[in-house]
């Protein structure tokens, strides 16, 4: 029975490890736009633009570092539109970001 328990817990950790390893954090801090209007949205006043884009079914994503991620949260994007944002949270595979938080990001002084 140990035998068991101890093969379940390596094949558990072994199966985990992998899924962990491809994920990178991140903190991007950018505008978040659509990925139908892209980098052109990605300011204040593209926040009218890109909820209307969103509401015909285009993705959200942060404009950042001069790089288009798409976010995971589009309802959470949604509350962020027409000001600039910081988004934590995890690149996956397929390059999105798996978003933990999405905040206002603090006025540079």
């Amino acid at each position: 029975m140990k035998r068991m328990l101890a093969l379940a817990a390596i094949l558990a950790l072994a199966i985990a490890v992998p899924v962990a390893a491809g994920e990178k954090e991140v903190k991007l801090t950018g505008y978040i736009t659509d990925e139908y209007c892209g980098a052109k949205n990605a300011n204040a006043d593209g926040a009218g633009c890109a909820k209307a884009c969103a509401n015909k079914g285009s993705e959200m994503a942060i404009y950042a570092d001069g790089k288009m991620y798409r976010l995971s949260d589009k309802k959470t994007a949604l509350e962020h539109l027409g000001y600039e944002v910081v988004v934590t949270g995890t690149i996956q595979e397929d390059g999105s970001v798996k978003v933990a938080t999405i905040a206002k990001a603090e006025k540079k002084a």
